[in-house]
């Protein structure tokens, strides 16, 4: 998921500019072993020669960065600073001229579990927005107000965040996107992985992380029975692999097509993809935003979960097709409508304009220039 959402602008900032810091949760379960995906994303950083740091390594050495881009806290309650004591700071530099000849610190530090930790290695925090889908029960919870600026995806976000908070706001975009918009995408592999006919139309379904409140239960047989007449691809959100291990089974149970790739180039699936299908979370806004048309599935009772009540997930809702496990079967007449698609074109780029209002494509160009103002 790092690499979808931040590899564009990694390579629009040159490797020279920046560096990643990993916390063990980010390739270490709660069980101790080695999380899915681990090994080919850290080919992937080695082979691109990114500078990666762990946390535990800053925090020994005191290292401290002028600005911090997180997508949230990650771990952390209070956004009290302690002072440091003089003392920890000369052992520090001590611990950090002994790594730089090769030896091992002698004194260790912890992350402190109570502080919000971008603030534990950073002076000026930038919050890098994950998605365009805001909800108070999540995306706009107070440990916001650590974030000096906010890069936002377009207007609907950046007025919201400014009512609510003090930081700057930037309009970015979406530059995992940029892709879609500047280059052209060869999509013989993914025709290819998922045996796409191009005599098809082609639906691209992207359940969203959702627990009770995911299309998958509800839904798995009801697509399942759309493969043959179109080509399906099922997207699970990569965390559901390891926290809804029972959904992805009924995904496999009913022979449905899966992307497994933690990697993946989302841009070679939305480009083959002719149709959407999306619930809650940010795929509905992805899917505007790139200009596709999409439809929404609804999941009896996941209005009223406290992260999607008064978010506007529910109020783009309001405007796009929503099928149901009642009228799922209505969808193929719906995708041979010519008259129905070229209506839901229309209110795509409606809502590309309430919700984005900015241009599509060059998002990391224009990132790495702002970062690089500051």
């Amino acid at each position: 998921m790092m690499l979808n959402h931040y590899e564009n602008v990694w390579k629009a900032l040159g490797n020279s500019e920046f560096a990643i810091v990993l916390t063990e949760q980010f390739y270490i379960d709660e069980n101790g072993d080695e999380k899915e995906g681990t090994p080919s994303f850290f080919n992937h950083i080695r082979q691109e020669k990114y500078q990666v740091f762990d946390i535990q390594h800053l925090i020994n050495s005191g290292i401290f960065f002028d600005y911090v881009v997180t997508n949230h806290p990650i771990s952390g309650t209070t956004k009290s600073i302690k002072k440091t004591t003089k003392k920890d700071i000369s052992k520090k530099l001590l611990n950090r001229i002994l790594i730089a000849l090769g030896r091992q610190p002698i004194w260790q530090y912890n992350v402190d579990i109570e502080l919000l930790l971008p603030l534990q290695i950073g002076r000026k925090q930038i919050r890098y927005m994950y998605g365009a889908d805001l909800s108070d029960a999540w995306s706009l919870m107070d440990w916001n107000e650590i974030y000096d600026i906010f890069l936002c995806h377009g207007v609907n976000d950046e007025r919201i965040v400014k009512e609510r908070f003090s930081g700057k706001t930037f309009i970015m975009g979406y530059p995992r996107y940029d892709d879609y918009f500047d280059s052209k995408i060869d999509l013989s592999s993914i025709k290819k992985e998922f045996d796409v006919s191009d005599q098809k139309k082609t639906l691209l379904w992207m359940p969203t992380l959702g627990g009770v409140g995911s299309s998958i239960p509800v839904y798995a047989k009801l697509i399942a029975d759309l493969d043959g007449e179109f080509n399906v691809i099922v997207r699970p959100h990569p965390l559901s692999f390891v926290q809804e291990k029972d959904f992805i089974y009924e995904l496999e149970r009913n022979n449905l097509k899966i992307d497994r790739s933690s990697t993946r180039n989302m841009n070679e699936l939305f480009s083959a993809a002719d149709l959407i299908i999306a619930d809650y979370g940010g795929t509905p806004f992805s899917s505007i935003f790139i200009g596709k048309n999409v439809i929404f599935l609804d999941v009896p009772g996941a209005d009223s979960l406290p992260i999607n009540v008064d978010s506007s997930v529910l109020e783009l809702k309001k405007y796009l097709p929503v099928f149901t496990p009642e009228n799922i079967q209505t969808l193929p007449k719906f995708l041979t409508s010519q008259i129905s698609l070229d209506e839901n074109q229309k209110l795509i780029d409606y809502l590309f304009d309430k919700y984005f209002g900015s241009t599509r494509g060059g998002g990391s160009a224009r990132v790495a220039k702002f970062l690089k103002s500051l």
